[in-house]
């Protein structure tokens, strides 16, 4: 009895889930891109995650976000993508991509958006970067010469480019394989974001 009845229980969760699922609605929960944009993760579903370091909901989701990245299945790879929707938001991406050329940005990704939120740290020019840099462990000089390099640059006119690409209007937004995104705004709220792109990948994985 009490087999059938766990049974029953696990049929119905499966059945309201797939109920759940299907009532996103494109245009309402999610939205479907014109023109596909470029994927950067061959044959695996590409999941990124449009973000700014000083955008507050950003910081906020970071936990929920990791905990998510870590269940995506193996066909799908995560990508963050700094946004750069006017100069305003330049700053940011340099320190993402400078962080990215150290290999820093697993211990230090964190850390710079607890610095900024939550210690309020003002980060005005290189040499505010490049100290906070030195005072987490790196090097000076390779800080300096990784925030002056031409990849980096050469990344930040790229993420700028393709940030106008998924004709977005804020972060935090989840773009999935290119085709679509969806947003805290669009989804309702900022855990159920995360359920409508996992149905999206779902999509994609048929």
């Amino acid at each position: 009895m009490k087999k059938i009845t766990s049974f029953l229980i696990t049929f119905v969760l499966i059945v309201y889930a797939n109920i759940s699922l299907a009532n996103f609605v494109d245009g309402k929960d999610y939205v479907t891109l014109d023109k596909p944009v470029k994927t950067a993760t061959g044959d695996k579903i590409e999941v990124r995650e449009l973000f700014w370091y000083y955008c507050p909901h950003c910081y906020n989701i970071e936990p929920m976000l990791k905990g998510w990245v870590k269940k995506l299945p193996e066909s799908a790879e995560f990508i963050r993508h700094p946004a750069v929707y006017s100069d305003r938001w330049l700053n940011g991406a340099i320190f993402y991509y400078v962080l990215e050329q150290l290999g820093e940005v697993d211990r230090l990704h964190g850390k710079l958006m607890e610095a900024i939120h939550l210690h309020n740290t003002a980060f005005i020019d290189q040499e505010d970067f490049v100290n906070w840099l030195e005072d987490n462990g790196v090097d000076k000089k390779l800080g300096n010469s990784a925030f002056k390099s031409f990849s980096v640059r050469i990344k930040v006119n790229k993420a700028k480019v393709n940030t106008a690409k998924y004709k977005t209007k804020g972060v935090p937004v989840i773009v999935i394989n290119g085709k679509y995104w969806t947003d805290a705004k669009h989804a309702g709220s900022e855990s159920r974001m995360f359920k409508v792109a996992d149905f999206l990948i779902q999509e994609e994985s048929k």
